[in-house]
């Protein structure tokens, strides 16, 4: 009984030190491999706004997003509805292509 009381004891100590490897996910409840989100080419359809120096997209629906660009004016086309193409660094969508 003691040791059985031990073993028990022993996974518990021990299935509290894993780690995972999921972050939670806004579709229901489903997990994602945290090494699976933003990677590769993103595209999204909205408007682009600007507040100050700060570039959004804005999709219906949701809240704007910030983007960033090396390769696009984004000045150009606030205002308007576009397609912007790009990859994200953290939380900031890095625009290669706007249609």
């Amino acid at each position: 009984m003691k040791n059985l009381l031990i073993i028990l004891s022993a996974g518990l100590i021990f299935s509290a030190c894993t780690k995972s490897t999921t972050a939670p996910s806004s579709q229901g409840g489903a997990q994602v491999p945290a090494a699976d989100q933003k990677q590769g080419d993103t595209s999204k359809t909205g408007t682009i706004s600007q507040s100050g120096s700060i570039f959004f997209i804005n999709v219906m629906g949701q809240e704007p997003e910030i983007i960033e660009s090396y390769a696009v004016e984004l000045v150009d086309y606030v205002g308007q509805a576009v397609t912007i193409t790009g990859q994200y660094s953290g939380d900031t969508l890095f625009v290669g292509r706007v249609e």
